[in-house]
């Protein structure tokens, strides 16, 4: 007993003497913790206008990963300075707030200023727009099965509303009812009376009444896009349905004296007009040039209109001369050079300029270009009679520290002209060079690496001169400096002849001027050198002979590269490594790459860290494998859509490495890569949690229903599956439908599969 009470005390007096210990260590730690974090600095603790301030310097898609740190980041990401750009889409979804993921978001804490739905099924709506109506400024409805009723309800809780866009939306226009109680419109009209932008665009059941109505209950409307829709401009369709006085507007048709008599009566307000897609004529824009000086115009919107000419777009470029500053005529075939000169000459606060497809343009309009001082935007892709020569003499030949955006694909240019564009236009963000088959070259690329280092899209499909050299810049230096050699001579030769002509002598000094300005015969290849070296001849074809060429190319670059890791050698040769790669564009955030069948895993293992890069496009990139793959993923670690199409040599391993790596990744196409097996799919959907586009189409050795293996996935919305590929152009996913040949439309992508759905935040 006493030993028992004995072994008590003494364990109750260690017992406490181990609750003091761990007190004094509790106090110690509390103390010490204090002062030191472990964790690092306490930055969620920052004050809110600061990390406000910090995350302005982000782009939205950093801000949308820094929101997942912590509550106040998330809390930070959603101020209300960021929110100009922040929508919420729902695609493909059944719009009831009693189902998912509409009662979902009503459990949410944000607002959404912008909503985007696209094929919606509104079934019930509930006190969704009674929720978030009043923080909403711009609604999208596309596509979307809605009932008169619904509308009405959806902008009765739309107080901010600033901007509504309803397109194809097929049911709602056949409904001859729509807004017609005056009633309801003259309480809509004091909600919506802050709306501006009124799109309805590819609604081929819109009528004059509807129209009307749908005018009359926004009060401060500055913009009306009626692209698409069946507009009638004749004359004689106008007196059938409009028999007596004509007062009332019809229910039938759509005409376009009923909208210019709208157009009449807010002319004061109007800055922008879009017709595009529709039968507008030279008349249609007399008439419009008619209501001037009233009428304002900033943006106007003439996309495919074939009926337009010089005539009427004359007219009303002289009437809104001092005003106008977007214009679009792409596709509009018979605009010439002389209205373009009118442009140029007439329209000098024009900021964006689009005349795509404009096939009767020429080099003589395109060299006035530079008349217009405060462009920023310039479009003049596929205009087949416009070449090198008429950007060297236009927007080319001085410098230019406006202009942000040039696309100039599948123009006929020459390596000087691009050049001259990097070295004139330095304040260029987008550069689209696509289809320049014969101009892009490895020097045009260093040139552009070199000067344009602000850029954050560059586009080179198809440019298939391309190779390792010019990205990487490997063994460059020595064709950059020759080349900068040859244009001075050319400088001094044309300074020697001009000075001969001054002083009458011109016959003496003519020969050794054609000697020094014909340009030195560029070295051949090393490939070449080694192939005409031994003097034998080869028995094989044109395309195995590149092949050859195309690996011994690699070897040497891979050789070059090991090289130039070694100190030692890089200090010994170091104007080897001189030239520029494509590591200087470190703002870029979209590179297409679509075509260049010559770049190999040399091009991604030398120095390719695009840090910004959101978007790259590498189909038909034969020769990159799991080795360019991995340094790939570990260079640009923020790439949100990759395309892969038609990459033969990508194999289980390389996408392995892209669900492993790619946090960020939404948007993914293998179509057509052969060697990839149901492996793929299971890297994919164990990793790519955030995948929410997949193409595998052509893959073979997949089985017939990737969806099946991809169920753990929740947001993936489109998978296009099969093992037959009937399609061999560009995926899907890929750079666009500017990617196509512009003669031929882009085929239809095929239905994603009925049991995926999407919402994107």
């Amino acid at each position: 007993m006493a030993l028992r009470e004995g072994l008590g005390s003494r364990s109750t007096s260690s017992s406490l003497r181990l609750e003091e210990d761990s007190a004094g260590r509790r106090t110690n730690f509390s103390s010490f913790s204090s002062s030191f974090d472990e964790f690092g600095p306490p930055y969620a603790d920052l004050p809110m206008e600061i990390l406000v301030k910090i995350f302005t310097y982000l782009t939205p898609s950093d801000r949308r990963e820094a929101s997942q740190t912590c509550r106040r980041w998330c809390e930070a990401s959603h101020h209300t300075a960021f929110l100009e750009n922040f929508w919420l889409v729902l695609h493909r979804q059944p719009f009831d707030a009693n189902g998912p993921p509409v009662r979902d978001l009503l459990q949410s804490f944000r607002h959404f200023p912008n909503v985007h739905l696209s094929e919606v099924d509104f079934e019930r709506i509930g006190n969704f727009f009674t929720h978030f109506g009043p923080h909403i400024r711009r609604i999208v409805l596309r596509a979307c099965e809605i009932q008169e009723r619904d509308l009405t309800a959806i902008l009765r809780r739309l107080p901010a509303l600033r901007a509504l866009t309803i397109e194809s939306c097929r049911d709602l226009f056949m409904c001859v009812r729509l807004f017609e109680d005056a009633a309801e419109r003259e309480e809509l009209r004091q909600t919506l009376s802050n709306v501006t932008d009124l799109s309805l665009t590819h609604n081929q059941y819109l009528s004059d009444a509807i129209l009307h109505r749908m005018v009359e209950i926004m009060p401060s409307l500055r913009a009306l896009a009626l692209a698409g829709c069946h507009i009638s401009f004749h004359k004689g369709l106008y007196r059938k349905f409009y028999p007596g006085d004509g007062k009332q507007p019809s229910e039938s048709v759509l005409t376009f004296h009923y909208v210019s008599q709208l157009i009449e009566q807010r002319k004061g307000s109007l800055r922008a007009l879009d017709f595009g897609e529709t039968l507008v004529d030279d008349n249609a824009l007399e008439v419009l040039a008619g209501m001037s000086p009233a009428l304002c115009l900033e943006r106007l919107e003439l996309n495919r209109c074939e009926q337009l000419s010089s005539r009427g777009l004359g007219t009303l470029i002289t009437a809104q001369a001092a005003h106008l500053q977007h214009l679009n005529l792409s596709k509009t075939f018979r605009l010439t050079d002389s209205c373009l000169l009118q442009i140029c000459r007439e329209l000098r606060g024009l900021r964006v300029l689009k005349m795509r497809e404009c096939r009767a343009l020429s080099n003589q309009g395109v060299r006035e270009l530079v008349q217009l001082p405060a462009l920023e935007v310039l479009d003049i892709s596929y205009c087949e009679d416009v070449n090198g020569a008429g950007l060297l003499e236009g927007i080319a030949s001085r410098p230019n520290e406006t202009l942000r955006e040039l696309r100039v694909r599948a123009l006929n240019l020459c390596e000087r002209s691009i050049i001259a564009i990097s070295e004139q236009l330095s304040a260029l963000r987008i550069l689209d060079l696509g289809y320049c088959f014969h101009a892009v070259s490895d020097l045009c690329v260093q040139f552009i690496f070199r000067n344009l280092v602000r850029l954050t899209e560059l586009d080179l499909e198809s440019c298939r001169k391309l190779s390792d050299e010019g990205l990487t810049g490997l063994g460059m230096l020595p064709i950059i400096q020759r080349h900068e050699q040859q244009q001075q001579q050319q400088q001094q030769t044309t300074a020697q002849s001009g000075a001969s002509l001054g002083n009458g002598s011109v016959e003496g000094n003519a020969a050794p001027a054609d000697d020094q300005a014909r340009p030195a015969s560029p070295e051949p290849e090393p490939a070449l050198q080694a192939a005409t070296a031994h003097m034998r001849i080869s028995l094989r074809s044109r395309a195995e002979r590149e092949i050859v060429e195309d690996a011994e190319r690699k070897k040497q670059l891979l050789e070059a590269m090991q090289r130039k890791d070694n100190l030692q050698s890089a200090r010994d040769d170091g104007t080897t490594f001189s030239g520029y790669s494509i590591g200087r564009l470190q703002q870029l955030r979209v590179l297409n790459l679509t075509g260049c069948n010559r770049l190999t895993d040399v091009t991604l293992l030398c120095n390719f860290k695009l840090l910004e890069l959101r978007d790259l496009y590498l189909a038909q990139c034969q020769q990159i494998s799991v080795d360019g793959i991995r340094a790939l993923v570990r260079g640009c670690p923020a790439v949100e859509r990759l395309d892969l199409s038609e990459c033969h040599s990508i194999n289980d391993r390389a996408v392995e490495q892209i669900a492993f790596h790619l946090h960020r990744l939404r948007t993914l196409s293998l179509r057509r890569c052969y060697q990839l097996t149901d492996f793929s799919l299971d890297y994919i959907a164990c990793h790519a949690r955030r995948l929410r586009e997949l193409d595998v189409r052509g893959c073979k050795h997949m089985c017939a229903d990737p969806a099946m293996r991809l169920v753990n996935l929740p947001l993936l919305a489109t998978i296009l599956p099969g093992k037959q590929d009937e399609n061999g152009a560009n995926g899907v996913f890929g750079a666009g439908s500017s990617a196509s040949s512009p003669s031929l439309p882009p085929a239809p992508p095929p239905p994603a599969a009925p049991s995926r759905a999407s919402m994107r935040i």
